[in-house]
């Protein structure tokens, strides 16, 4: 069933989950960015582009990032996840994560996550987490996976705004490989009105394997 998926099939999935994140954003305050990056522990370039929203009913988050210039690990990479409002701090959670490579043809991996979130601000720090189950779906493979994954996401704001320190850590439980994932990015960005450059850093363990990616970088903020 899994080698019967074709481009024009998810070509019309991303079409409707397009369609639904236009809807959620309705009479909403929306937000978006545009970020080019230079990773110097793969080689390659990334184009990202970030939005979220907020309104009565919770708030939204989600990026796409496009990768280029490297051998064998081009193509696409998409997140979105809604925070549904339950009452204060505290809301019910869904979350969607996949992507496309173009290496020896198209591939596909996809992960959707149902859970819970937290948000505080502490000393002008905004923190926020996440409890979820997870299931992804491997196309390259024909593999599916269950397990659980919990996520601490951060943002702090210095010198008047000016400079920005935030990032995210992952770690997921995958019980159909009995592994435990971890993977983080931290980032500081001094913004120049709607330009921004700053530094990322990347640690990944994927299977007993630790791998950093240093990146260089620019935002536009719009």
């Amino acid at each position: 069933i899994l080698k019967t998926i074709t481009r024009k099939k998810m070509k019309k999935l991303y079409t409707f989950l397009f369609m639904c994140l236009m809807a959620t954003m309705a009479k909403a305050q929306v937000w978006g960015d545009l970020q080019l990056q230079y990773d110097y522990g793969h080689n390659y370039g990334t184009l990202t582009t970030e939005i979220g929203h907020t309104q009565k009913s919770g708030s939204g988050f989600g990026f796409i990032d496009f990768d280029f210039g490297s051998i064998d690990d081009n193509g696409f990479y998409a997140e979105y996840g809604y925070n549904f409002k339950l009452k204060k701090n505290f809301y019910a959670r869904a979350e969607y994560n996949g992507g496309v490579l173009f290496d020896s043809g198209i591939t596909y991996s996809h992960g959707a996550l149902l859970g819970a979130a937290y948000q505080t601000i502490v000393k002008k720090t905004f923190l926020e987490f996440h409890l979820m189950y997870r299931m992804d779906i491997d196309y390259r493979f024909g593999e599916h996976s269950h397990g659980i994954q919990g996520t601490a996401v951060w943002n702090r704001k210095f010198l008047k705004d000016k400079l920005y320190f935030e990032g995210y850590v992952d770690v997921a439980y995958k019980a159909s490989y009995n592994d435990v994932i971890f993977s983080t990015e931290m980032q500081l960005l001094y913004n120049f009105k709607y330009f921004g450059a700053g530094v990322e850093v990347e640690l990944e363990n994927y299977f007993g394997e630790v791998q950093c990616s240093p990146k260089m970088m620019l935002r536009y903020n719009f």
